[in-house]
């Protein structure tokens, strides 16, 4: 337990001393304040000049802040793991108690648990959320798109550089929850090859007074999803690191 306290320090000190990862990571709780303090007002000051009511769009505006969340934390991960593969480290714990194997299990909790206790902050704080303590199902699943979004640029990214660029590409992950909410059926299942898509429909499902099966069906397919993307990134990931 120990060798997982000493790399979460040196977590902590990296990030503080990288503005950019601690933006990234401040981020999600920006966004819970940010929609607490400023949605209602934001929205009356709307309706008095326009007439149009935005918190009418709030499970919209829920799903997208559900999804950017997950992003903001496995791109400040998959950044971090870059690093350390370019200056060597990951090559350093591999001689180490830690091992290889234990550093990957490290790199896919800890965003986990970072997005998993944002997520929550966010259902519980943000006032926009419908969903219930009873209702986390989509919860689970952006919460495990984390380490994917990481896995997604350490695996195809060769350094840094590329990083950043590919990270630009994740936040098109974004046209799921616009597609779960305003494209009809069945061509919204089109948007099915997004991860972030099966949470949103399942969101959205919930929240509808029928669903029955479905949203059994839609959870089920959706973790398959998240689990085989999951597997095949690990997969290139270790090979890049081999």
């Amino acid at each position: 337990m120990n060798k997982y306290k000493a790399l979460l320090y040196c977590d902590m000190r990296n990030a503080a001393r990288d503005p950019m990862l601690l933006l990234i990571l401040a981020g999600p709780l920006l966004l819970v304040l940010t929609t607490r303090l400023g949605m209602p007002p934001l929205s009356n000051w709307i309706a008095d000049k326009t007439g149009y009511d935005l918190l009418a769009y709030k499970a919209f505006i829920s799903l997208l802040i559900q999804a950017l969340i997950p992003q903001l934390i496995g791109a400040a991960t998959g950044l971090l793991m870059l690093d350390e593969r370019d200056e060597r480290i990951i090559d350093c714990y591999a001689v180490t108690p830690l091992r290889k194997r234990g550093y990957i299990v490290y790199r896919l909790i800890l965003p986990v648990g970072i997005c998993c206790g944002m997520s929550l902050l966010f259902v519980s704080a943000s006032g926009i959320s419908g969903l219930t303590v009873g209702q986390t199902l989509p919860l689970l699943l952006f919460v495990l798109e984390a380490p994917l979004f990481a896995l997604f640029l350490v695996a195809f990214a060769a350094n840094k550089v590329e990083g950043l660029a590919l990270s630009k590409l994740i936040s098109l992950t974004l046209l799921g929850p616009a597609c779960a909410y305003f494209v009809a059926e069945p061509w919204q299942w089109l948007a099915g090859l997004l991860p972030t898509y099966w949470p949103s429909k399942l969101y959205l499902e919930l929240a509808a007074a029928d669903n029955g099966w479905q949203r059994q069906a839609i959870f089920a397919i959706g973790l398959s999803v998240h689990l085989l993307l999951l597997y095949d990134l690990l997969r290139r990931f270790v090979n890049r690191m081999e």
